[in-house]
């Protein structure tokens, strides 16, 4: 069965069903209005025991129904329904992956903490866990024989150590396989987190059923917890499940008394994870943290690193300085952070530092962890940034940029410079960029490059930008007024613009202030703000080209997917980016072949090509030869104080 949507249905106070959807209907045939929930869903008891409206408003939970043999992710809400007072909304959708669902499939009841799916043929592994919902957790560099020896090694109890490597003896699971044995079972200690023995019972099922031939072997394995969990619960926080500040200090402390290599400390933050909570609801963000959470948990488990919680959407790890080890927490919360729910658009910025000996203070290492998690940009999202001497300076020159702001900005020291465009068969200007540059008061112009990075990480550049944008429209409107005929002037939109602001509307109404029409005002967005494909994004687009703006993608092929791209961006015109130009004797024809191409694509879906960085006469000569549209760059102006630009448009 697979569902086209959700499913939902809505009971009242006494567990009857008042309303249901289709798909609620195509999952649970029975379902009728008036009918008690258990009756509907096949249930034998009227509180079925993980039933998700028994958990609070709102919840989630992984539940299996053994009347479907199917496992769902099912959610709940209390709602007022019209003629019938409070209900409970249960929404939920199953899960199916054409078979290879291991959740739906395991043929024995028992509650597990993970499944082991093991590729004897290929020598490769996948983690499947409760929490996560059968999403698999996958770690492609590594063989299943290494995962097994690190496991064996660094995990198992001594004294179990032959027993666990006897049982995960590849060729003898092969074996197994081809018997088609029953369950096989053994018990092992193995190291937790905390740093205690569990008692871990692990049962090997072969898979049957596997059409592609591949020798597949399940190990399920089930956490027994001692009693002494309780306590151990209380010092971790109840939405995450992860260490609170205080109690992860204190394991920190074990962690480094352990023998280790070099250890380091990352510290995780969601990039603009306010504005999940906004779009999405704090219910989907409390998700999305439980989600991470689960992820730093199982990694716990894997390499016995000591995760915890600071609240808000910091988290930190203490682990050791492993490319192993961090390719999988790197490589698995990208995934996770880009794909939840199918919310697309945020992402994970990394900040580490290398303990230079175990005797320093935990909270001046997660400072500095911190530190490089929050001066890492949006361009490196993704990647961990190391905390080195730079950082420093870096951190200073912010301490007196960001105060800073607010003054100039009242006292007019931002302006903007316009730097031309050209017809590159006419030769002759036919518009400009604004480039916002910043004169102050006793340092004289501040470069781009220092004051534009500290407003975005304070969240100040959407002030600063929006300033620009009505200099600009203000600056057409007196041009019209002194009788210059005004060449269109695109202005700088990013991301972060589009997350803070109503961005359409604002133009609308900057335009109906000054009286200008909008083909005079054309908007750049730079290409990494598709990276996500981030639906809001394109809605923003699509909103200004029918309120009569030009869109033009900025730095189109500055690394990201930008082919892919351009069929889904409504566009009007493309900048390409500089680096298609640095061209040289070894990667001159294969640059050049790349060159003709983008432009005869863009061409081919009616988008005119801006060349921007040009400065050569040997790049204007390539140029023509490949029939570019327009040029902008150092060769024909560089960006201009207003004044001089006008005087160049008035000799037009």
């Amino acid at each position: 069965m697979i569902l086209d949507d959700n499913f939902i249905y809505i009971v009242d106070s006494s567990q009857k069903v008042v309303y249901f959807n289709e798909s609620a209907k195509k999952a649970y045939p029975k379902m009728e209005i008036g009918k008690a929930c258990c009756e509907c869903t096949g249930h034998d008891s009227k509180h079925c025991a993980n039933c998700p409206s028994r958990l609070g408003d709102p919840q989630s939970v992984s539940v299996f129904s053994m009347n479907l043999m199917r496992w769902a992710n099912m959610s709940c809400a209390k709602i007022e329904y019209p003629g019938h007072g409070e209900c409970i909304v249960i929404t939920g959708s199953f899960y199916n992956q054409l078979g290879k669902e291991l959740l739906s499939r395991i043929k024995f009841p028992m509650k597990f903490n993970f499944i082991l799916e093991m590729n004897l043929s290929l020598n490769r592994y996948h983690l499947l866990s409760e929490e996560n919902f059968g999403k698999p957790v996958v770690l492609e560099e590594e063989y299943l024989t290494d995962l097994i020896e690190r496991t064996a090694k660094n995990l198992v109890h001594p004294d179990d150590y032959e027993k666990f490597k006897e049982a995960f003896d590849v060729e003898k699971l092969k074996d197994f396989y081809h018997q088609g044995s029953g369950l096989v079972q053994i018990e092992v200690r193995e190291r937790s987190s905390e740093g205690r023995w569990d008692n871990i019972k692990i049962s090997f099922s072969p898979e049957d059923g596997n059409l592609d031939g591949q020798e597949i072997v399940l190990a399920i394995f089930e956490i027994e917890l001692p009693k002494v969990q309780k306590k151990n619960l209380s010092e971790r926080n109840v939405l995450t499940g992860l260490y609170d500040i205080e109690s992860f200090k204190k394991a920190a402390v074990e962690f480094l008394q352990e023998p280790h290599g070099d250890v380091c400390a990352i510290y995780l933050d969601i990039e603009h994870f306010r504005f999940f909570n906004k779009w999405y609801s704090r219910w989907q963000g409390d998700r999305l943290l439980k989600q991470v959470g689960i992820s730093l948990m199982e990694m716990d488990r894997m390499f016995g690193s000591v995760s915890g919680y600071g609240g808000g959407d910091d988290f930190f790890i203490l682990c050791d300085k492993q490319d192993v080890v961090l390719e999988y927490l790197v490589n698995n919360l990208n995934k996770l952070i880009s794909s939840v729910d199918g919310i697309e658009g945020f992402r994970m910025l990394y900040g580490g530092y290398v303990l230079s000996n175990k005797d320093e203070n935990i909270f001046d290492v997660l400072d500095s962890a911190e530190t490089a998690a929050r001066l890492n940009s949006s361009m490196s999202a993704g990647k961990i940034r190391w905390y080195d001497e730079s950082l420093v300076h870096e951190e200073e020159q912010e301490l007196k940029i960001v105060p800073e702001f607010e003054r100039a900005l009242e006292e007019r020291e931002f302006t903007f410079f316009l730097q031309p465009k050209c017809s590159i068969q006419q030769n002759k200007i036919v518009g400009s960029e604004a480039l916002v540059r910043w004169k102050h008061k006793s340092r004289g112009f501040v470069s781009p490059g220092e004051f534009i990075p500290p407003l975005e990480r304070n969240g100040l550049i959407a002030k600063l930008d929006s300033y620009v944008w009505e200099e600009v429209c203000k600056k057409i409107a007196e041009w019209k007024e002194k009788g210059i005929t005004p060449l269109p002037v695109s202005v700088n939109v990013s991301r972060i613009d589009i997350f803070n602001l109503d961005v359409p509307k604002i133009f609308s109404d900057l335009i109906q202030k000054y009286q200008i029409e909008p083909e005079l005002v054309e908007i750049e967005i730079t290409e990494s703000a598709f990276v996500d494909d981030i639906k809001l994004i394109r809605s923003v687009i699509q909103d200004l080209r029918h309120k009569g703006f030009t869109i033009l993608i900025d730095d189109f092929g500055s690394g990201y997917s930008s082919l892919n791209m351009l069929k889904d961006v409504q566009a009007d015109i493309i900048k390409m980016d500089i680096k298609f130009f640095d061209l040289n004797q070894s990667n001159f024809e294969k640059g050049l072949n790349i060159i003709q191409s983008v432009v005869d694509m863009a061409h081919g879906i009616g988008l005119p090509v801006i060349a921007e960085g040009v400065e050569t006469q040997d790049q204007i000569d390539l140029l023509n030869t490949v029939g570019l549209d327009y040029i902008q760059g150092y060769y024909f102006y560089r960006p201009l104080p207003v004044e001089e630009y006008e005087k160049l448009v008035k000799e037009l």
